[in-house]
């Protein structure tokens, strides 16, 4: 696994030393470590293992994103079947099951396992 460092910062992460298309300043190899070790941070590449773990409020903003992406669009949809009229019990029921599933997905994808910042 190779390393491709640009201002002290690990850019990419790649099992072949061969770089196409990226500045940088040197290419490090990586024998004790894969390409799945890392995640990408902050515009650059940790280990998954250094990555801080979220603040309460970052957890916060990715929940409320991520239900106004996915449940706002459900939403939308209900509203335009009450306004022509063909929305039936069924579909509300449909609809409920969805936002809770939807919104334990969300839960789980951003859960609040934070440390506090003081």
């Amino acid at each position: 696994m190779f390393k491709v460092i640009k201002d002290d910062k690990i850019v990419a992460v790649l099992d072949t030393d061969e770089v196409v298309g990226l500045n940088y300043n040197e290419i490090i190899e990586d024998t004790e470590h894969t390409v799945d070790d890392y995640e990408q941070y902050n515009g650059e590449y940790l280990l998954k293992s250094e990555i801080p773990a979220p603040t309460k409020e970052e957890q916060q903003a990715k929940r409320k994103a991520a239900y106004e992406k996915d449940v706002d669009e459900l939403h939308s949809q209900k509203l335009r079947h009450q306004a022509i009229g063909d929305w039936t019990e069924e579909d509300e029921a449909e609809y409920v099951a969805k936002v809770k599933e939807l919104s334990a997905e969300i839960a789980e994808r951003y859960p609040y396992n934070f440390v506090e910042k003081d």
